[in-house]
C-alpha cells in the first residue's frame, strides 16, 4: 500500500485546476494524508473548509512575517489560539513561522528612502519579527503543537532564537540550508524534522542533496509547497500538485542508495508521528 503525506501544499492557490481536482488527483491514487497551510487569516476559512471535507485533510495556521507590520502581536496570538482551540481535531502544527529577511531587503530596493531611513526599518521589522516568532514558540509549547519554520536570509537568528528558547519540536519547511546547519539543528533537537521539497529535485540543489543524502532519515519529511515549486521533471510545464509528492521521495531515495518502497515507509511514519495522526 502506498503511504504518501503531503505535509505542506496550498490546492486552493492553483491557478489552472481547481482544488475539488487536485484534491480528488491525490486521493484517487491511495495516497494517505494532505496537509492544508492556510496564508494569512483570510484564508483560514478556506483552509479549514477543504480539511473538513475529508478525514485525511488536515491544516495549519500561518501568518506571513511580512504581513505582521500593521498586526498587534497580542491580540493576534490571542485570536490564532482561539481558533485553534475551536478547530483543533483540524489543525496538526502551528502556521509557518517565519524570519523573512530577503523580502524585508527586497521590497526597500526600489524606495525612495534614504539608506539611513531603510536601514531603521530593517531593524525595527527584524525586532518584530523575532517578537513574533518568540510569541509563536510560546503558544506552541501551551498547545504542545509542533512549529514549521522557513528560514529566508534569516537562519542564525532562527538558531538563536530556538537556542534561547529551548523549544525542540520544529520542523524546517522547504530545507535549503546545506548538510553543516542541519547538522546544528539536529544537534539542538535530534528528533527535529528537515522537510524536503521539490528544490531537491533541481541540479543546481547541490548542497540541499548532501543533506537529504547524509541526515538520519528518521529527521525526514516531504512536501509539495504546491502550486509552488513544481519538480523536475514538469518544471516550466505545469503547476506543482500534492500527486508530485511521489517524486521528493524517488529522489530522497535515489540519494541515499536505499529502496524506494522503505524511504517512503520511513518518511510516512515519521510524518504520522510528528503531526500525531492516527493510522
Amino acid at each position: 500500500m502506498t503511504k504518501i503525506i503531503d505535509t505542506h501544499c496550498h490546492p486552493y492557490l492553483n491557478k489552472i485546476k481547481n482544488k475539488d481536482d487536485i484534491i480528488n488527483n491525490f486521493f484517487s491514487n491511495w495516497w494517505e494524508y494532505m496537509i492544508v497551510i492556510w496564508t494569512n487569516l483570510e484564508t483560514t476559512k478556506e483552509s479549514l473548509d477543504i480539511a473538513k471535507i475529508n478525514p485525511k485533510i488536515f491544516a495549519t495556521m500561518w501568518i506571513h512575517p511580512c504581513d505582521i507590520w500593521e498586526l498587534e502581536v497580542e491580540n493576534t496570538i490571542l485570536e490564532l489560539e482561539n481558533i485553534y482551540r475551536e478547530n483543533s481535531e483540524k489543525i496538526v502544527w502551528l502556521w509557518e513561522c517565519w524570519l523573512d529577511y530577503y523580502w524585508l531587503y527586497k521590497n526597500l530596493e526600489n524606495s525612495n528612502l534614504s539608506d539611513d531611513e531603510k536601514e531603521k526599518i530593517v531593524e525595527r521589522t527584524k525586532e518584530k519579527q523575532k517578537l513574533f516568532f518568540i510569541k509563536q514558540i510560546e503558544l506552541a509549547k501551551k498547545l504542545d503543537l509542533p512549529i514549521i519554520i522557513h528560514n529566508r536570509n534569516s537562519k542564525e537568528d532562527i538558531l538563536e532564537i530556538l537556542e534561547k528558547t529551548e523549544f525542540k519540536n520544529f520542523i524546517f519547511h522547504c530545507y535549503s540550508e546545506d548538510l553543516d546547519y542541519a547538522k546544528k539543528l539536529i544537534e539542538l533537537s535530534p528528533d527535529c524534522k528537515i522537510s524536503f521539497s521539490w528544490i531537491v529535485t533541481f541540479s543546481n540543489a547541490k548542497e540541499i542533496q548532501q543533506t537529504a543524502k547524509n541526515i538520519p532519515l528518521k529527521n525526514i519529511l516531504a512536501e509539495t509547497d504546491s502550486p509552488y515549486l513544481t519538480p523536475t521533471p514538469f518544471r516550466w510545464k505545469e503547476e506543482n500538485e500534492p500527486i508530485f509528492t511521489r517524486y521528493v521521495i524517488e529522489k530522497i531515495a535515489s540519494l541515499r542508495w536505499e529502496n524506494y518502497d522503505y524511504v517512503e515507509n520511513e518518511i510516512y511514519n515519521n510524518s504520522v508521528k510528528t503531526f500525531k495522526i492516527e493510522k
